[in-house]
């Protein structure tokens, strides 16, 4: 096959989802950064329901050009909304479409646009592209001036360009990366309409919940994510929650609760969907993987999250039968479906009685809010979507531990007791000195306490993975999972309560 060959492709969706439009864009964008040029037909996939008939009718036209046209192939193929393809040979041939609110085509109205760029992507790919190559520029001209500096250690003039020019290269490099970053709201309308449109479809009654933090990621991690979280959702929704009438006879309102939470981990987004549903048989299935011998401890010394993560290992159960019909056979195709783009996911049931599917998605580069607090000698941020409130910190509240532990609580003006995580008892590194504010933080559903002496205020930050050469079990234990420059200048780790909040439930875990 000739490279950057003109091709027109007929993509076939996979029939009666209601959703055709949607889907024909979700190609068209997984393919855009393979291709050098793109064009698609009808061009209005994206923002025009009236094309879902000509779609399940006829297809999507696709007209690209790529250096390499075998992955585009490939890449239509893999997308698992996708029934067949077939190569166009007379692009003339395509049948024409006109929107409800468009006068019929006329005979020598094109088929397809000669050119058409889906989102602007090909001008804006081309300005990234060129300041990567102005990046590259400039970082071989830093690294002839280290050479020189090596050369002549002793120029002092010399040094202090050296240390000019490498700040504005590491400027330009955030620039850059910041460049592709996207808000993970930007896809907030269409999850929400797809919970109303597949709610309607199915009978269910649904309060749908997004919990993002404002956190922003790279273009590509965005892509990826939201067709997998569709693909979730529509599950939880069809098999998981239940009609009205079933919750009542269960003793749970008709209305269901689901919730999407994002928080950032280091090299990776955590995405959680918890839905007040059906739960997951962890015996059945614990039983299953015991016969088929991927257990090497016995059972009961699984805990429902270790047994949870067979359901979304591609191959555990192949049959659409039995046990595995509906909610199960779900999410072994998205565990599938993870395992082919890198990733992995999870799925357990909660100490409150939902169900919450767990996904992790490699994102070495994320953008959020925190809080910047100090605690003795040490400055940290905390993620401000697990900050419920800042309360003034009083001794009288301390009080003993709420259970066996003897770990300290403190009293919250609600008069509950949450845990201290840098109590009395408590194995953190972070022990305030002269406390002045308590931090309510919240994380799987579990509130914790933090007291601090100072907050320094809020600061949208840029989350880098940790250096690989830090101890990593000091950093868990410390709930560390990144670090980011600050407005003045100065490096601070990130901490993550949820992370605190796992290394002290290590040894309390729950079994199947």
């Amino acid at each position: 096959m000739e490279r950057d060959e003109e091709l027109v492709v007929q993509v076939m969706l996979k029939p009666n989802c209601g959703l055709e439009n949607v889907r024909a864009a979700l190609v068209v964008r997984r393919i855009a950064p393979l291709c050098s040029s793109l064009s698609f037909h009808p061009c209005t996939v994206k923002s025009d329901p009236s094309t879902i008939s000509y779609l399940r009718d006829h297809g999507l036209f696709v007209r690209f050009s790529s250096p390499t046209p075998e992955k585009v192939l490939i890449t239509i193929k893999a997308s698992f909304f996708v029934d067949r393809f077939a190569i166009i040979e007379d692009a003339d041939a395509v049948p024409s479409f006109a929107s409800a609110s468009d006068e019929p085509a006329g005979e020598n109205s094109p088929a397809i646009p000669l050119r058409i760029d889906f989102a602007n992507r090909s001008s804006v790919d081309g300005r990234y592209d060129e300041l990567w190559k102005l990046l590259a520029r400039l970082e071989e001209v830093h690294r002839q001036l280290r050479a020189r500096i090596e050369r002549t250690p002793h120029d002092r003039e010399l040094n202090t360009i050296f240390f000019t020019h490498a700040q504005v290269v590491d400027g330009l490099r955030t620039a850059v990366a910041r460049s592709r970053i996207e808000p993970f709201g930007r896809i907030a309308p269409s999850l929400h309409a797809l919970v109303a449109d597949y709610s309607e479809r199915f009978g269910v009654q649904v309060k749908f919940d997004i919990a993002d933090g404002q956190m922003a990621l790279d273009q590509s991690v965005l892509a990826s994510m939201e067709e997998i979280i569709k693909r979730v959702i529509r599950a939880c929704l069809r098999d998981g929650i239940g009609k009205p009438e079933g919750r009542k006879a269960a003793g749970k309102p008709p209305c269901a609760t689901m919730r999407l939470t994002l928080e950032s981990d280091g090299s990776e987004v955590i995405c959680r969907i918890e839905h007040d549903g059906h739960l997951f048989d962890a015996r059945r299935i614990g039983q299953l993987a015991e016969e088929r011998g991927l257990l090497t401890r016995p059972i009961e010394e699984y805990t429902d999250e270790e047994i949870g993560s067979f359901l979304m290992m591609p191959g555990f159960a192949s049959t659409r039968s039995g046990p595995f019909a509906g909610m199960s056979s779900q999410f072994i195709e998205i565990g599938s479906m993870l395992y082919n783009m890198g990733e992995r996911g999870k799925v357990r049931n909660t100490d409150h009685g939902t169900l919450e599917i767990v996904m992790n998605f490699p994102a070495p580069f994320t953008v959020m809010e925190a809080a910047i607090v100090r605690v003795g000698a040490e400055r940290f941020a905390l993620p401000a979507q697990q900050i419920v409130r800042f309360e003034g910190h009083h001794p009288e509240r301390l009080v003993g531990g709420c259970d066996a532990s003897g770990t300290a609580c403190y009293v919250d003006r609600d008069g509950a007791r949450v845990e201290m995580l840098n109590g009395a008892g408590a194995s953190t590194p972070f022990k305030a000195e002269r406390p002045r504010i308590v931090v309510m933080l919240e994380a799987q559903g579990e509130r914790r306490a933090l007291a601090v002496d100072e907050v320094d205020g809020y600061e949208r930050v840029s989350v880098c993975q940790l250096p690989a050469l830090l101890n990593r079990r000091t950093a868990r234990l410390a709930g560390c999972f990144g670090y980011a420059f600050l407005q003045d200048g100065a490096a601070c780790a990130v901490v993550s309560a949820r992370r605190l909040l796992d290394s002290g439930l290590e040894e309390g875990a729950r079994h199947a």
